[in-house]
């Protein structure tokens, strides 16, 4: 039998990985998490923050009654305040309530109570102080090749596939133009075929 030829360098970086998770697997995923770590996974899905901006929210970030977690310094070196979804209020609220209603100090903590290493300290580019309770998650889950960065995209992608515009999506995500939005997004097939089903 003749050996198969070759993948060139160009078909290789073809093929892309594909980075959001259907809505009934990434539901599984957040709740095979660690029960101390849950609360940032329903931030990184609903929030589009990236996994150091999580863990550097402060209780004096977050505005209540402006439904918003301010960000102060995003990866564009610029600060953003985001909307804050539904579910990762309901999240914050409760975590919120169970220290009983704090005004400052770090939102998401180790299960020592410990506040998490900032991402920025890693010698590892994309090191991630979660790495090991995301890969446990996604064993139990049933979930390969999802990275914790991956959430970032996932939320993109969801956000697109929503029929958010691109503009809403760039200031909520952080970035600094359209451009590396469209980057990041990525949609579904099915997706695709619907939108262009409305094509009359």
């Amino acid at each position: 039998m003749p050996a198969l030829p070759k993948r060139s360098p160009h078909e290789r970086k073809v093929k892309k990985r594909v980075r959001w998770l259907p809505s009934k697997r990434a539901h599984l995923l957040i709740f095979s998490y660690a029960a101390h770590v849950q609360p940032v996974a329903i931030t990184l899905r609903w929030q589009g923050l990236r996994i150091g901006e999580a863990l550097r929210v402060d209780w004096s970030h977050v505005n209540w009654k402006a439904n918003s977690i301010f960000i102060p310094e995003s990866k564009n070196g610029e600060s953003r305040s985001a909307r804050m979804h539904p579910k990762t209020r309901t999240a914050l609220h409760r975590l919120w309530v169970a220290r009983g209603s704090p005004t400052e100090g770090i939102v998401f903590v180790t299960n020592r109570g410990k506040p998490y290493r900032d991402p920025r300290d890693y010698k590892v580019p994309s090191g991630s102080p979660i790495k090991k309770a995301h890969a446990t998650a996604c064993k139990r889950a049933g979930i390969v090749d999802f990275h914790v960065h991956d959430w970032w995209r996932h939320w993109a992608s969801r956000c697109v596939m929503a029929g958010i515009d691109l503009e809403t999506i760039r200031q909520e995500g952080g970035w600094k133009s359209l451009r590396m939005v469209e980057r990041y997004a990525t949609v579904s097939a099915a997706h695709r075929s619907r939108a262009m089903a409305k094509l009359k």
